[in-house]
């Protein structure tokens, strides 16, 4: 009950932001190339999330899951009791983030941030202008800057991704390649959050299908032998 009702908050939430976006509304969301039965990029999924993204967000309906204890994220360790945050907006709860938003959404978001100096966090992201969140990945992404701003050029593009309005100027920590992985997998761990037993239910799904493939011809000839002693009768 209290996921449903996470749900529709986040909902509306979404929409709220939604409605803000309108400069960049025809931006492609890019494919997030995750495997959600890769139990091994889940963890470092969960890892970078407790180590980089726990401080200021949290995950209410994971906290009693094995793999996210392992990784250092615990009921204990979340920012739960914090009132004052920064332009007093609070970091919203991942939990359902994926499922709210898709996994394309967040891969692209973790790619679309850009130096903004008119921001007082210093950047800006194209899928949610005028963010309060700061770039906590800048350092692994590196700086980028917007080279094509459709509102001072007045143009207004059609099926174009991040990296067509996004120039990277300085490189971080990582290569373009090492980032991303990592959004690769923190992306895939959102998406564990949002359905801790989505590759178990999947599995089991496709036993189920075929055991009702097999179920139906046997009921099939079942039916066909009943009926033929029925038709002899008559």
């Amino acid at each position: 009950m209290k996921r449903c009702l996470l749900a529709i908050v986040t909902i509306l939430f979404s929409s709220i932001v939604s409605a803000e976006e309108g400069q960049f509304e025809n931006l492609v969301l890019s494919h997030a190339p995750i495997d959600r039965s890769d139990v091994a990029s889940i963890k470092r999924g969960a890892k970078f999330f407790a180590t980089n993204c726990m401080s200021c967000h949290t995950l209410r309906y994971l906290r009693y899951d094995k793999l996210a204890q392992e990784a250092g994220i615990t009921y204990e360790k979340m920012p739960l009791n914090v009132t004052s945050w920064p332009y007093g907006i609070t970091p919203p709860d991942l939990s359902l983030e994926a499922s709210v938003r898709g996994v394309n959404w967040i891969y692209t978001y973790l790619h679309s941030f850009y130096t903004d100096a008119e921001r007082p966090t210093g950047v800006n992201n194209l899928l949610v202008p005028n963010s309060a969140m700061s770039n906590i990945l800048g350092p692994y992404q590196g700086e980028q800057v917007l080279v094509n701003d459709p509102a001072a050029e007045g143009v207004i593009y059609h099926s174009v991704e991040w990296y067509g309005l996004l120039n990277l100027v300085k490189e971080g920590s990582m290569t373009s390649e090492q980032y991303d992985a990592t959004t690769i997998d923190l992306t895939n761990f959102l998406a564990y959050a949002s359905e801790p037993y989505y590759a178990e239910q999947h599995r089991i799904g496709w036993w189920v299908i075929c055991f009702l493939i097999v179920l139906t011809f046997m009921l099939y000839f079942l039916k066909k032998e009943y009926w033929k002693d029925v038709k002899k009768k008559d």
